[in-house]
């Protein structure tokens, strides 16, 4: 039986003064990520949190296995561990760990293992190596193991503390990163694509909280194409937590483009309309900046001609986790977030709609501001979309 759930934490320890805000935003993201889960509380003892039962009673393997595997999806945990208890003394330190060695080996045979032994409490009577050596030993007895420090296959973990030993075998990695909401808020334009998943999941991870944009031009966007983005919202919320989608209206906007600019600026004129739509809806929600998911030089409106002319368009900061990524590094990360195969659903975004068989590749503000200008009805369609904008909100 399982005791409590150990979260360990990293880069949250080099924020010095600002320590206290970010473990308070850690811990609070780490109870709403179990707010589903009766009884269950977060304490931060030992420059470490602990996740265990209000009655301090003991969880049975499953339900620790599965506020492991939840957990360990929070933005600012380093790692998680199930975990068992002894008092803080050699001989119940030793008891545990055969207990707890002996019930894994039951599930998880080994030829090879080392206890590893870290006393964050100094005034026992008795030193890390202590702990290693008298603990390792027993173990051997019991299960005839052999001892490798350097490539076991199971690490019996020990940390001894001035109340509570704690106990594990199991060392799941979180995702590392700071907790979302620390780094203020950013507005995400969300496609169904490969890459615009893969930059939300980068930038939360740098501590900010997402407000998700989708650009839906019905009826030359079909609702799977919608269902699709809502799915990968799910994905990303598995990780950020709750966060609203917003469906915005688009395709009044790109007709009257189509119908009133040269073919070959479509695109430039498409992405310049969405972020002037982000930021009109970032002033709505105190949004710092804007996310996308673009990559230099992979697309024609990827060169850096062009996004000079697409950044224009933009009140605000645009953040782009991909720059130096390549299409197969931004596949592979797609793959072990779980949103590649929903990306690759054959269900087309606005982006290729009226698309021209030669875009621009090199275009130019000036020129670009020429085309613009007698778009006299552009604003209030921008205005319209906004306005006619649906949230949906995606549940972690």
């Amino acid at each position: 039986m399982i005791d409590a759930i150990l979260i360990r934490y990293g880069e949250i320890f080099l924020k010095k003064g600002n320590r206290r805000v970010f473990l308070g935003r850690l811990q609070g993201n780490l109870v709403k990520k179990l707010a589903d889960w009766e009884g269950i509380e977060v304490g931060g003892p030992h420059g470490r949190f602990l996740v265990f039962r209000r009655d301090r009673e003991a969880m049975d393997p499953d339900t620790a296995a599965r506020l492991t595997a939840r957990l360990a999806t929070t933005f600012g945990v380093t790692s998680v561990s199930p975990v068992v208890m002894s008092e803080p003394t050699m001989d119940a330190i030793i008891a545990a760990g055969r207990d707890l060695a002996t019930a894994h080996l039951e599930e998880h045979p080994v030829e090879r293992f080392r206890v590893t032994t870290n006393r964050p409490w100094k005034r026992h009577p008795f030193g890390s190596m202590d702990v290693s050596r008298l603990l390792g030993a027993a173990v051997v007895q019991d299960q005839g193991l052999k001892v490798d420090l350097s490539t076991p296959e199971m690490n019996l973990g020990v940390e001894v503390h001035q109340d509570k030993a704690w106990l594990y075998v199991d060392r799941i990695p979180g995702p590392g990163g700071l907790p979302v909401g620390s780094s203020g808020t950013g507005i995400l334009l969300l496609s169904g694509g490969i890459d615009s998943p893969v930059a939300a999941w980068m930038v939360a991870k740098r501590g900010v909280r997402l407000e998700a944009v989708y650009f839906h031009s019905f009826p030359y966007t079909s609702d799977q194409a919608r269902r699709k983005v809502e799915d990968l919202a799910r994905v990303i919320a598995r990780w950020h937590g709750p966060l609203r989608l917003r469906v915005v209206p688009f395709t009044a906007v790109q007709e009257y483009l189509r119908d009133n600019v040269p073919g070959a600026l479509l695109v430039l004129l498409y992405r310049r309309a969405m972020i002037r739509i982000a930021c009109r809806i970032a002033r709505d929600v105190k949004g710092g900046a804007l996310i996308t998911g673009e990559s230099l030089a992979q697309v024609a409106s990827q060169t850096m001609e062009n996004l000079a002319v697409i950044e224009e368009a933009s009140s605000l900061p645009i953040l782009r986790p991909l720059v130096g990524f390549d299409k197969q590094e931004i596949m592979d990360k797609a793959r072990s977030l779980g949103t590649y195969d929903i990306s690759i659903r054959p269900h087309l975004d606005c982006c290729a709609l009226f698309a021209p068989s030669h875009p621009e590749t090199r275009g130019r503000v000036k020129q670009i501001l020429e085309v613009e200008a007698p778009l006299d009805k552009l604003d209030a369609l921008l205005d319209e979309a906004v306005a006619q904008t649906e949230i949906v909100e995606i549940k972690d």
